[in-house]
């Protein structure tokens, strides 16, 4: 079996609660509106209730929440979850928002969907799978989105500057679904990628955007190599137009909790790569 890789440790995680992170996580590109048709459409238990783990500002749990009779949005970082109480349908009746891991956090099961946007990697595969068998009502699909940002002219560029300033610095590449079959936690079926959609931002938002990254964190904690991108950059003025999809890969759980005696469907949605995220 690959060992995990080494970057993706608690320590690293941590970093999406320092303040800085939280402050420029706004500036990510949003998921393509596509992403939550699909989502939608994965929902086929009633009660229409949702568990949005590692939900960082909300990204997914805001837009869904209107549309669902229930969500509850897991993150172990307060600040993530404090400031998606303040954004847009982050008030909303239908969204319960808890702090704690998703390993052991208070839930309130069982769910027709199950979330996680950005954040499977950083969790703990072998005691999270299982959870989720535990908590999900018969027909659950569970679904990890991943945004991928298609790659500009500039690509190289900004790679090099990464590579510079990036404070992890035994970073490697990998294939999250290897990863989770090798386990056999997870067993892939097929595969889709939404239509790409192209957004325009300030160039100084975008470079800011990096730092809202575990790798790049801005706080004193994260080491001498966190230098500001900014110092980097020359002509921080204007706009550029940028796109990004959603992959998605759907299969099946391969081991379930104790709780779960019957076969149940997952949809997996993620990018082939996850880079720095």
């Amino acid at each position: 079996m690959t060992p995990k890789p080494a970057h993706l440790t608690a320590a690293n995680a941590s970093r999406f609660q320092d303040q800085s992170v939280v402050d420029l996580y706004h500036l990510r590109l949003p998921y393509p509106p596509e992403v939550f048709d699909i989502l939608l459409d994965l929902i086929t238990d009633e009660p229409r209730t949702v568990l949005d783990a590692g939900t960082g500002t909300g990204e997914l749990a805001r837009q869904l929440a209107e549309r669902v009779d229930a969500i509850d949005a897991v993150d172990v970082s307060a600040a993530m979850i404090a400031r998606g109480q303040t954004l847009p349908g982050g008030d909303h009746p239908h969204l319960r928002w808890i702090v704690g891991p998703i390993e052991d956090a208070p839930l309130r099961p069982p769910y027709a969907l199950i979330t996680a946007g950005d954040s499977l990697h950083w969790m703990d595969w072998d005691v999270v799978f299982p959870r989720f068998a535990e908590v999900c009502s018969p027909h659950v699909f569970v679904t990890l989105v991943h945004r991928t940002e298609l790659a500009p002219p500039w690509q190289d560029g900004v790679t090099r500057l990464i590579q510079q300033y990036s404070t992890i610095r035994d970073y490697e590449p990998f294939d999250l679904i290897e990863h989770l079959e090798q386990r056999r936690l997870f067993q892939t079926v097929g595969r889709r990628e939404t239509a790409p959609v192209t957004s325009r931002q300030s160039i100084a938002d975008y470079i800011a955007s990096f730092h809202s990254r575990s790798s790049l964190s801005r706080d004193p904690h994260a080491g001498r190599r966190c230098g500001r991108l900014q110092s980097a950059a020359t002509d921080p003025g204007g706009t550029l137009e940028h796109g990004r999809t959603a992959r998605i890969a759907d299969g099946r759980q391969r081991r379930m909790g104790p709780a779960a005696g019957r076969s149940r469907r997952s949809l997996l949605t993620v990018a082939l790569t996850c880079v720095l995220s």
